[in-house]
């Protein structure tokens, strides 16, 4: 029987379309060259994969405990009872007018969010053993997920903020315009350090030894507990070296109207989270081709 002249065009356009899909769908290997990649573009598409991480953070941080989610303000508010009576009564540190129950919430907001996401981004890359070896992922989005993550104790801590601003009577003024630019250096500052700490981490196991030290360490070197003004005017630029010191500045500046911001030495705090932030990525880059081996 002979066949109608249109089967053959049929099967010609079906198989037109199955190579099209297939070449769509073509992974194409080449060397590389020019700039540095810093693999953002793959942990973008793999986006959904960060949510998972950061919800499965967030459900592990707080599952089996009474207090639940409510240690997110427990923390700073302990906390800020003890630096009112230690550093605000006692060693009545100077806060230009501002109480000092929210002078110290405000750093210790800031604070807590960049001391719980470094160490959970540097201890939870160790622990993802399986995902390591088992699965290809880009690996970037395990410590990204820690960030996210640590955004909803940000967020928390931040609506604790404003309710501290109502009970104590202080407005803000145009200086909340700054906020957003702290909390994005604050962004910075974490990744700068989160990633590559926790790809020596990997390595090293003493990275997450001596972690906590560290931290408490850089806690006396920011101005969480007391103004920068009381660093003297030749040492800030030096002291400025740690960004988390111009991002609690800028912080009291847009809530409090604290001036201690406006010293040019904050230049130097976007600098090196800036460049810190780039270096820190392109090390973790370097070194996850050997995490599946030194895990």
């Amino acid at each position: 029987m002979r066949s109608t002249p249109t089967e053959p065009i049929r099967r010609s356009t079906l198989a037109v379309d199955f190579e099209s899909e297939a070449t769509a769908t073509t992974t194409v290997i080449r060397p590389k060259s020019g700039w540095p990649d810093l693999g953002l573009g793959e942990a973008w598409r793999h986006r959904e994969l960060i949510w998972v991480f950061a919800a499965r953070d967030v459900r592990i941080r707080y599952k089996q405990r009474a207090v639940g989610m409510g240690w997110v303000v427990l923390q700073p508010l302990l906390t800020m009872a003890i630096f009112s009576v230690l550093f605000g009564r006692l060693m009545k540190v100077p806060t230009d007018g501002i109480p000092y129950p929210l002078f110290a919430l405000c750093g210790l907001v800031c604070w807590t969010f960049f001391v719980h996401t470094t160490t959970k981004s540097t201890i939870t890359l160790a622990a993802s053993r399986d995902l390591l070896t088992k699965v290809r992922f880009p690996r970037l989005a395990i410590p990204f997920g820690a960030l996210v993550g640590g955004l909803v104790d940000l967020v928390i801590g931040l609506l604790l903020l404003v309710a501290a601003l109502a009970w104590f009577g202080t407005g803000v003024g145009w200086q909340i315009l700054a906020a957003p630019l702290a909390l994005m250096l604050l962004i910075a500052t974490t990744i700068a350090a989160s990633l590559p700490l926790s790809a020596l981490n990997v390595r090293f196991r003493d990275v997450e030894n001596a972690l906590p030290f560290v931290m408490q360490v850089m806690l006396f070197l920011s101005p969480v507990a007391y103004p920068a003004t009381m660093i003297p005017d030749a040492w800030r630029w030096l002291y400025a070296a740690n960004p988390m010191s111009t991002v609690i500045s800028s912080m009291r500046f847009a809530l409090l109207g604290d001036e201690a911001a406006l010293h040019p030495s904050w230049i130097v705090s976007v600098a090196v989270a800036v460049i810190g932030c780039w270096a820190g990525i392109l090390f973790f880059r370097r070194e996850e081709e050997n995490f599946a081996d030194a895990i």
